[in-house]
């Protein structure tokens, strides 16, 4: 075949543009005004139909010399909270209450005291009660969002009105330095400033998927809680005024294990005398499934353990030497740091890098 000349080949180029500028135009200007404009719409919509449900909370917190630790006068801590029911039960986070019996709620231009129900320092959850009967959000399912979904927080900055702040998830994870969190929390991009802890996090269709607990200093990452979570907290707070975290005895091998060969998660160590061991459950065996979850990751481990109540019992899929078995074992509540460091296995798993 002989070359193409010069002339040929730009005019070759020149319709291979063409032809990609008309079949792959951009938007019009006006196109994306119109979809900016639905875009607003959509989040005014979602605001609209949420902001009765979402409270401001004030304290009147002690303030600490930071060299003696002694009380040295008081200073007023502002934060969000939302309604769970139609009974004045508020969802917050503990850092907005620091622990104190009461707390001024306003709501509808008016103001109430505040009953704090319970407060778990280690979800950074607090259930607060007001006498009123109240509107609730819906719950949606934090399991259904993905890497780049719409959200949105609605909160109080400090002393101003009522905002919205929007933006996408980033991740889910389950811990960022310097904070490690008890189960996986729902990392975006979505601004909170200072007063919107405490804030609901939203999905596209305006339901509460999490409650926003912490944010990165620099404002990078805003974390949220899954609502599950925060629900199965609520439900201790409410029952027993404390968080009240499960335990069956048993520990998980977090690095690659020679057994697991992609599917489960071994376990590690197993406590004589705890309900794991008492089931059967034996080091190395593979646990595929807790309840209705299955179980790829330590963090699937993490998130099916964090949600057990105190109590009940739990059906975990466990795979022994090739034989795959259901296995009966009921929830106790998780020992203390100090009694954990009491404990010993009955026998331990050697992990494999």
């Amino acid at each position: 075949m002989g070359r193409m000349s010069s002339n040929s080949k730009f005019t070759a180029l020149w319709c291979a543009v063409a032809f990609l500028a008309i079949g792959v135009s951009l938007p019009r200007a006006a196109d994306q005004g119109v979809m900016l404009q639905g875009f607003e719409k959509e989040v005014q919509g979602i605001f609209d139909r949420t902001k009765d449900a979402v409270v401001q909370i004030k304290t009147i917190v002690p303030v600490s010399d930071a060299k003696s630790g002694a009380v040295i006068t008081e200073g007023l801590a502002c934060g969000t909270g939302f309604f769970v029911d139609n009974k004045g039960h508020i969802l917050t986070a503990a850092s907005v209450v620091h622990g104190v019996p009461t707390a001024m709620v306003y709501w509808r231009g008016k103001s109430y005291e505040a009953q704090t129900i319970g407060v778990d320092s280690r979800s950074n959850l607090a259930l607060l009660k007001i006498e009123a009967e109240t509107p609730c959000l819906a719950v949606g399912d934090p399991d259904a969002l993905k890497v780049g979904s719409m959200a949105l927080a609605v909160g109080y900055p400090m002393d101003q009105p009522l905002s919205v702040e929007y933006g996408n998830i980033s991740n889910l994870d389950s811990g960022q330095m310097p904070r490690v969190f008890a189960t996986t929390h729902i990392r975006s991009n979505v601004h909170v400033q200072p007063g919107q802890s405490g804030s609901p996090f939203l999905n596209i269709k305006g339901q509460v998927v999490g409650m926003v607990v912490y944010a990165m200093d620099d404002g990078s990452s805003t974390f949220a809680i899954p609502i599950t979570a925060a629900k199965k907290v609520q439900k201790d707070l409410m029952a027993f005024g404390v968080a009240r975290y499960g335990w069956t005895g048993l520990t998980i091998a977090v690095l690659d294990h020679p057994k697991a060969d992609g599917k489960g998660i071994a376990v590690r160590d197993v406590f004589q005398g705890y309900p794991g061991h008492q089931a059967g459950v034996q080091s190395g065996d593979l646990i595929l499934r807790i309840g209705g979850r299955e179980i790829r990751a330590p963090s699937d481990v993490m998130n099916a353990t964090f949600i057990m109540s105190v109590g009940e019992t739990v059906e975990f899929t466990i795979e022994h030497d090739g034989e795959t078995k259901v296995v009966p074992i009921k929830v106790v509540e998780r020992p203390t740091e100090k009694e954990m460091g009491a404990l010993k296995p009955v026998s331990t798993s050697s992990p494999v890098h």
